[in-house]
């Protein structure tokens, strides 16, 4: 049956211009994009405490232009990162990112949480996707599903991490998200995921509930666009990585700049490290460091403000991604950088394996010198070592939207 789309625009209203930034917000972003020119979509919505917000499709449209990338060339952060990657900039690393407008973002937010765009609104039998698995914690706002019978409710989950490992999160998270999984688990009909690890683990929770939802699995394709226009011959011929991800604990930040501290006190020359993520949390001891390790601030920077394109050519021109997380439910940097071709040496777990193709460097989190020395590999252009990891790299089979927006809606047609 095909079914009207009835798209949760509360995720991607609240993000606001940083929806490009993590993993979630560049799906939710994806997924927004693709639907608001579609002809199934009915009307979006955002969360009221008697029930939703109602948007016209035009809004949902106007949303995503709102919050899509800005060219590379009209960033000046990228300009200046690029500028320090080619040795012109010579600015001290900053102590952090600087900050996005809250106050335009504000103005921006405020009239889209409040509006109500009469006469749209759920038609019958109509399907409510909710991708950003936003607010959930809070089941006031999804009891309207209750009072819609004829409605089926999909949502994506991306990851359990926070009941899994929560010791990776911030002091009380783990209760508020199992709030949110009951809330998902009580209304939905079906589940999204982007990984088997992820749809296993969920299978047992559905189980523990004594629940029947059917998951669909479908591997997110890189969210960076066409690779034409991401070559740029000078910053090929720098020898820099990139690290994608918000600073916390779980991502592994410490050890890539101890990595880096080991490598300044060498005889080589040591390659620049780009981190690119928001600010996160309980990551003190990484931002200190940052701030206090005079060996390594010429070589380390921190960038929170790029937008897509311009993180496209960065890791398009890198000698390698490099992900050393101790836990991940997909990791979205890794099949962006192998869909460009780029290398990718990553942390050895399960989730990795699966969606590399087995067709990264796959490394311990724990092995320092490990990951020491893959990096003084990659540095030099005839290591056999960095040779077979371009190679493999250009032999990945990344995922594209058309097919999978194909699949999607293939599942979405079967509720």
């Amino acid at each position: 049956m095909t079914r009207p789309i009835v798209y949760d625009a509360t995720h991607l209203v609240s993000l606001g211009r940083a929806a490009g930034a993590a993993g979630i917000g560049r799906i939710d972003l994806a997924f927004a994009r693709h639907f608001a020119a579609h002809p199934r979509l009915s009307c979006a919505a955002h969360y009221g405490a008697r029930g939703p917000h109602v948007l016209a499709p035009s809004r949902l449209a106007r949303i995503v232009a709102d919050v899509a990338p800005a060219a590379p060339d009209a960033s000046s952060e990228w300009a200046r990162l690029r500028g320090w990657l080619l040795g012109a900039e010579r600015a001290p690393f900053a102590t952090a990112p600087a900050p996005r407008d809250a106050l335009g973002q504000f103005l921006w937010r405020t009239p889209l949480r409040l509006a109500n765009d009469a006469p749209h609104a759920p038609p019958p039998n109509s399907l409510y996707l909710n991708i950003g698995q936003h607010a959930c914690e809070f089941p006031l706002l999804f009891r309207w599903l209750e009072r819609r019978p004829d409605m089926r409710a999909v949502f994506f989950v991306h990851d359990l991490l926070p009941l899994d490992r929560p010791e990776f999160f911030r002091r009380g998270y783990e209760a508020l998200f199992r709030r949110r999984i009951d809330t998902i688990l009580r209304h939905a009909d079906a589940l999204l995921a982007m990984s088997e690890i992820v749809a296993e683990r969920l299978e047992r929770e559905i189980a523990r509930k004594g629940a029947r939802i059917p998951i669909h699995v479908e591997p997110a394709p890189s969210t960076q666009g066409e690779t034409a226009d991401a070559r740029d011959e000078q910053l090929a011929r720098c020898d820099y990585f990139v690290l994608v991800s918000t600073l916390e604990p779980r991502k592994n930040h410490l050890m890539l700049l101890n990595v880096w501290r080991a490598l300044a006190a060498g005889p080589q020359p040591v390659p620049k490290l780009v981190l690119v993520g928001g600010r996160g949390w309980e990551n003190e001891q990484i931002v200190d460091m940052l701030n206090r390790c005079e060996a390594i601030r010429p070589h380390v920077r921190w960038t929170s403000d790029l937008p897509a394109t311009a993180l496209r050519r960065l890791l398009a021109n890198a000698n390698a991604l490099l992900m050393p997380s101790f836990a991940e439910g997909y990791g979205l940097p890794v099949v962006e950088a192998l869909a460009l071709g780029t290398p990718a040496i990553v942390s050895d777990i399960p989730v990795f394996r699966e969606i590399a193709q087995e067709r990264a460097l796959f490394l311990s989190p724990l092995d320092g010198l490990g990951w020491k020395r893959a990096v003084t590999d990659f540095c030099a252009a005839a290591s056999p070592r960095r040779l077979a990891a371009i190679g493999a790299a250009q032999s990945f089979s990344a995922p594209d939207w058309i097919r999978y927006f194909e699949r999607i809606e293939s599942f979405l047609d079967s509720l």
